[in-house]
This record gives structure tokens, sequence and C-alpha cells, in this order.
């Protein structure tokens, strides 16, 4: 089964670590199952993904123009935190899911599926013309997302949705201007929240209860 072992994100650290997320290095945070990778010579934004096969065979490193690294094993989590955070500890469960952006839903689609057996589980349709397509790679949904307004062209990383126990307790550290207030998500029972730009991420970013 392929999983998603890593995604690596353009800027400096520092914003991560004031909403409070605990890095193993100085360069890397390990949340849930997955490895939260930082390069500060890069862009801000979301740049690349490495997904674990069970062999790594002479691939391509483009997923309709997502940059892509296979491995066949994810690095373990470190005993204790290295680097620790500025804020209070977000505890994060996992990533719950990466959002993507394509001119086309079906051709990004298909070359998920064809690059990693995950198959499109459904597809929604958010009105406006908006469409929603699905995967799974182990705990990480995959979200397509396809648009009249989305230029010609390869399929984008877009943002990252990450699952925490304790939404309200980040919403009281950081406050309005940085965290929108929790709302129910599309999702029963759940709930999500949207870092807005005073958080200074880089890349779209939200939180979810379980």
């Amino acid at each position: 089964m392929t999983t998603v072992a890593e995604f690596v994100i353009g800027g400096r650290i520092e914003p991560w670590q004031a909403i409070g997320i605990n890095f193993a290095s100085p360069d890397r945070a390990f949340v849930g199952n997955t490895w939260l990778r930082f390069d500060a010579q890069l862009a801000p934004g979301l740049h690349s993904w490495a997904l674990c096969v069970e062999v790594v065979e002479s691939r391509e490193q483009t997923i309709d123009g997502l940059a892509t690294n296979f491995v066949e094993q994810v690095p373990p989590p470190p005993e204790h935190d290295v680097v620790s955070s500025l804020g209070p500890r977000l505890d994060i469960v996992g990533v719950d899911h990466v959002v993507i952006n394509t001119p086309n839903l079906q051709r990004t689609s298909d070359a998920i599926a064809l690059a990693t057996g995950a198959q499109l589980k459904r597809v929604r349709d958010a009105g406006g013309g908006v469409q929603q397509g699905f995967h799974r790679l182990g705990g990480v949904v995959i979200e397509i997302v396809s648009s009249p307004k989305t230029p010609p062209g390869d399929a984008t990383f877009w943002g990252l949705v990450l699952t925490v126990d304790n939404i309200d307790a980040v919403y009281g550290f950081v406050g309005p201007d940085v965290l929108s207030e929790p709302k129910p998500a599309v999702q029963p029972g759940r709930q999500i929240a949207t870092f807005r730009s005073g958080a200074q991420l880089g890349l779209p970013c939200a939180l979810m209860t379980r």
C-alpha cells in the first residue's frame, strides 16, 4: 500500500514553531505518520512529497506535474524533540489531507491512481463548476480540486489540513488574528479552523478535529 512519507515545505520554520509544532531536527517535524521537511532556500509553499512504496523502481519523478520522490520506508520518529515549539505543543494527530489544484480532475486522478494504485473514491460537486475528487494514501486523504478558474497546465500542490485533538486550545492561544474561529466541518462531528495570513505559514493550512 502506498503511503505519504513526507511533504517538503518552503520557507522558515519559526512561524510553524509559533503555532505549536515541535521539530525533531532544525528542519523536520513528525506529525502522525508523516514528516514535514522545511527548506528555507525554497519559496514559501508546498513543493513536493515523498511516497512510500514496497519497491522503488525506475519511476517518473512527477505525477501529473507534482514533484514526487519514491522511498521504500518512512524514517522512524525521534524519541525526543530536538527543537521545541515556540508556542503550546500542538500535538498534531496527523495530516488529514493535502489539497491539489488541477485544471483537469480526471487526468490528475488517473495519474495518481496509476502511480500509487489508490483509486478515486468519489467526486463531489462543490458548486460553481468546482469539483473535488478524493483518493486515500494510508491515513492521508488526497483532495483534488478543479475549477473553471484554474489555469491550464500541470496539477499543483495547494495546502494542508492537519488533525488535532484540541482545536479550541490552539484557537485560544494564537487568537482570531492568526486562526479563524472553529466551526463545523463538512464531515459530521468534526470542527475546522483555518490559519490566516497573519500566521505567515506561507501556504494555506487548516486544523481539523478527529
